[in-house]
């Protein structure tokens, strides 16, 4: 009898050990967009698969079933891996933050946030495709490739020194009008009217979910009616500053190192402001919600769907 005695208690204690990998008890993620998430997150902090599964029950609690699509979803988890945290696994999570210098509150060094080059024309080009019909599609797509042909021709021109920078731009403008012309006759008046109405559902339902994560911050942060309009007037300040350079930029008053410069000194400004409206307690939540942002928006995959191939909301 006494010989079961060492066997048994080893068995115990491999049974109750915190990583035991015979003790399956891992939260599963219900798909794949927020299980590459979690598993950046588990390297980038060295987590344990304790502490690793922690996490994973936290984005599941707010995630499950596209959940994680919905206004305010990293507000819910930044304030849960506030207190989970350790100080360590923080530090290590805004490392690559504090490399790049990114700032809490706005663009990276004061960039203009469009996305990925050329990313609006394409979208307004698959908003003018869904209302043709077949014959005016052919007609559409000779008319892009025929310009893509001509834009190339200019940058062409500038790379071999045969055409300034500012007479490019000036052939460039001309050429966007001309294609906009075109593409605008080959349209009918309804087809007209339903783009409009369109582009007018589409900034709509941005607004909604812009004005529904802000009311998400709101609650998380414990932002008192003070700090709201203090933050929103800064947000104001920013944006009115930064449309007068543009302004000036497009009127050819200011140069394009000029703008960037200018737009630097705008969002530090604002983000001085902001830092100021909040406590470290806040702070520390809005640092983990920028820190977790960025990593996800690598995970975010187009067209409104996700990895799995399920359909999903806008996140």
């Amino acid at each position: 009898m006494k010989r079961l005695i060492l066997p048994i208690s080893t068995l115990l204690l491999m049974t109750i050990g915190c990583d035991n990998p015979m003790v399956d008890d891992r939260v599963e993620l219900d798909n794949s967009e927020l299980q590459d998430f979690s598993s950046e997150l588990s390297s980038d902090l060295g987590l344990s698969k304790t502490s690793a599964n922690e996490v994973n029950g936290i984005l599941n609690k707010h995630g499950r079933g596209g959940k994680h699509r919905e206004p305010g979803f990293l507000w819910k988890v930044a304030d849960e891996l506030a207190d989970k945290l350790s100080d360590e696994e923080k530090a290590r999570l805004f490392e690559k933050m504090e490399e790049k210098e990114i700032p809490l509150f706005g663009n990276p060094k004061g960039k203009k946030g469009k996305g990925k080059k050329g990313g609006k024309n394409r979208s307004e080009f698959s908003g003018i495709v869904k209302v043709l019909t077949d014959e005016q599609k052919v007609t559409f797509k000779a008319i892009v490739v025929a310009y893509k042909e001509k834009f190339k021709a200019v940058h062409e021109q500038v790379k071999d020194g045969n055409l300034s920078k500012e007479d490019a731009k000036a052939e460039l403008d001309a050429l966007t009008e001309a294609m906009k012309a075109e593409i605008d006759a080959l349209l009918t008046d309804e087809q007209k009217a339903e783009l409009e109405q369109n582009k007018a559902d589409h900034q709509a339902k941005r607004q909604a979910y812009k004005d529904s994560s802000k009311a998400v911050m709101i609650a998380i942060l414990g932002m008192t009616s003070g700090q709201v309009s203090e933050f929103d007037t800064a947000n104001q300040e920013a944006r009115d500053a930064a449309k007068g350079l543009f302004e000036k930029a497009k009127n050819g008053d200011i140069d394009k190192d000029t703008l960037r410069e200018g737009l630097k000194t705008i969002f530090a400004t604002k983000n001085e402001k902001m830092s100021n409206i909040f406590d470290d307690n806040q702070l520390e939540i809005i640092k983990i919600h920028k820190a977790l942002e960025i990593r996800m928006k690598k995970h975010k995959s187009g067209k409104g769907k996700m990895r799995g191939g399920k359909k999903g909301s806008k996140g």
